[in-house]
């Protein structure tokens, strides 16, 4: 009976998915075709009636079954009714049922074709998942800020660090909040490994690009702060559960991270104002060396190499903290947009080529086009536009692979997102695609939180009245604005497109938890260490490329700050937000299975955060290409002894 019951929820469970997007590459149309599939999924009373009890079969208890247990069954022919009878292979959460589709859907002799299909859509959707988060959801955040005038300080510690962080963070929010228990634990493998790839992996490569020193004072608050908290993640994580206090108590802990940190900035700069302030008396701002050259008071944003373009901006940071925190200014490189942000910082003006057309001018997001005589359906292909021929001609043959995958991406994503530009020359109006927005962006949040099939009194869906109401609005911004001239009311869209962009980038994180989950499954791993491994490297790629090009361009300090800023929020926030949602929303501890791997986990990651801060300070805070490759090859000693944990060897 219970075995029926169970099946009767997944088939109830399985006929309510759909997936609805379409892709231009013909290899993800097949991806997507065989995927959606599994939509009309149905099962006979014969079937219910016939299926093995899992116990049974692997001879343990029910609830100690894990999905990844068919591996146990030698029949082949006993996977499906498995998968079907076993609540750890239930997949609520999202669209597809990957693991009935691939094992249930069709016979077992494709398996590794499926799997091949399944991680090309996985690469996918971790590009999707980069697109809106980077290039539509930060773009959002940093108006907010703007317009809400908060200070550089909170800024960089709140909206800045968790649109850095939203990858990690939406993923974590999937793990945390699925119906399948287990996945809990790609989430806090996907934390705790991304923690670990940007301090050892990633500080790594930005130490082995220059030799450099960095700043005493940042660096130990954070790597305090750092420890104590994987410290107390690994007491909550061998404790077996994580109750609402836990939760709660690291979102409060983030929050004294804050004070300390604004509180010694103000400190440390009034400091700073009176030693330059007698500098000035004393007309000894510049100190004439030894050799006759003049030097000038560095800070933390002074490149290590300098340029012509250098030397002056140099000149005037000259006043600037020698401390300064990663918080301050986070230059982020969007590896999935190829664009440079440099939050709060922006320059009221910016120099444009004069040899680059309107066109291009408005595609690479330097300035608005003037649209004056244009006709509707040119603003609106403008605006959908991904990037330009120029872009493309530049690019090599990774980022135009990267780049065509990001093209239904980002014409989906300026169809439903409409983004608000901060300076006065750039503010990203488009009255045709803006409209649009407003008309799309409605019933699509509907189904992607599944409200697709929801009625009002049973007659009349309430997409379809959500499709009216963007229809009224769409229609007055219309009669109310024009090509030429955006619209006093336009920071409307700013929240807007941060409401649309949570819930797109949430749906595609629920999506990717699903597949990870799938893959531990096929390749009898646990998701402790799937989230170590693929989910924590794939969110962590636009963290790779945007420290390590940072430090190449002469900001090593800057980077290596933010290797270690940046996954203390993650932790902090990715642990102590979604836990306390699911808690309160469940009323429900979450329960946590503490094994050898997340010992070796949290181990590893206390062992190397702990190495740095000891070796760190007796090298009189100096960063060598030696102390690089010791980090990297921590990192592949954790890797290792990760995986042989995972596998069941240690």
């Amino acid at each position: 009976m219970l075995v029926a019951e169970l099946l009767l929820d997944d088939t109830i469970s399985c006929c309510c998915k759909f997936c609805k997007m379409k892709h231009v590459t013909a290899f993800l149309l097949l991806s997507c075709y065989f995927l959606s599939s599994n939509a009309n999924v149905s099962f006979s009373n014969n079937t219910v009636t016939s299926l093995p009890s899992p116990s049974s079969n692997l001879g343990t208890s029910p609830l100690d079954i894990e999905c990844r247990d068919y591996h146990k069954l030698h029949n082949s022919s006993l996977w499906c009714n498995f998968i079907n009878t076993t609540d750890n292979c239930r997949m609520d959460e999202g669209f597809i049922n990957y693991i009935y589709t691939a094992f249930c859907k069709f016979d077992i002799k494709y398996l590794p074709l499926i799997a091949t299909l399944y991680a090309i859509w996985l690469i996918f959707l971790f590009v999707g998942l980069g697109t809106s988060a980077e290039g539509f959801f930060c773009p959002s955040l940093e108006y907010i800020a703007h317009n809400l005038n908060l200070s550089q300080n909170i800024a960089g510690l709140t909206i800045v660090a968790f649109g850095n962080g939203a990858p990690d963070l939406f993923s974590a929010f999937a793990a945390f909040n699925n119906s399948n228990a287990t996945t809990t634990g790609v989430a806090i493998g996907a934390l705790l490994g991304a923690a670990m790839l940007l301090t050892t992996v990633v500080a790594g490569l930005v130490a082995t690009t220059h030799e450099f020193t960095i700043a005493e004072r940042p660096f130990m608050r954070d790597m305090v702060f750092f420890i104590a908290s994987s410290f107390w993640t690994f007491y909550i994580l061998y404790n077996g559960e994580i109750k609402l206090m836990s939760s709660v108590g690291f979102l409060i802990f983030y929050i004294f991270y804050v004070l300390v940190v604004v509180v010694g900035r103000y400190i440390n700069q009034r400091n700073r104002a009176k030693m330059v302030a007698k500098l000035e008396r004393e007309k000894a701002q510049q100190v004439i060396n030894t050799s006759g050259e003049t030097s000038t008071i560095a800070d933390e944003n002074t490149p290590l190499i300098s340029s012509p373009n250098t030397s002056a901006r140099n000149t005037n940071n000259n006043n600037a903290d020698r401390e300064a925190d990663w918080t301050d200014v986070k230059l982020r490189t969007n590896s999935w947009n190829n664009e440079k942000h440099v939050s709060f910082n922006v320059p009221d003006e910016q120099k444009i080529e004069d040899s680059e057309s309107s066109l291009e001018k408005i595609l690479e997001g330097d300035v608005d086009v003037d649209f004056a005589g244009k006709s509707m359906l040119y603003v609106l292909l403008v605006g959908l536009r991904p990037f330009s021929a120029s872009k493309w001609a530049k690019s090599g043959f990774i980022k135009k692979t990267v780049m065509f995958m990001q093209v239904p991406w980002k014409v989906f994503c300026h169809a439903t997102i409409p983004l608000v530009g901060i300076e006065a020359n750039h503010k990203r109006w488009n009255r045709p695609l803006n409209c649009l927005s407003l008309l799309i962006s409605p019933p699509l949040c509907v189904f992607a939180t599944k409200g697709g099939h929801v009625m009002i009194g049973g007659v009349f869906p309430v997409w379809a009245l959500l499709l009216i109401i963007g229809a009224l609005f769409a229609a007055i911004v219309w009669f109310t604005s024009s090509n030429t001239k955006s619209p006093p009311y336009q920071w409307v869209f700013a929240y807007t497109g941060f409401v649309v962009a949570i819930i797109l980038t949430y749906t595609i994180a629920n999506e990717i938890v699903n597949l990870i989950q799938t893959f531990g499954t096929m390749l009898n791993l646990t998701n402790v260490i799937m989230g170590l491994t693929f989910l924590a490297w794939g969110n962590s790629i636009g963290d790779v490329i945007a420290d390590v090009t940072l430090a190449r361009q002469g900001y090593p300090r800057m980077s290596m700050s933010a290797c270690y800023g940046g996954p203390l929020f993650n932790l902090l926030i990715g642990l102590g937000l979604p836990c306390t949602v699911h808690i309160l929303r469940t009323n429900k501890p979450i329960l946590v299975k503490f094994t050898h791997l997340e010992a070796v986990i949290c181990g590893g990651l206390l062992f190397s955060l702990c190495t740095s801060f000891v070796l760190i300070p007796i090298r009189k805070f100096r960063i060598t290409p030696s102390y690089g490759y010791l980090l990297l090859l921590i990192y592949a000693v954790f890797l290792l002894v990760s995986i042989l944990a995972g596998v069941g060897v240690i």
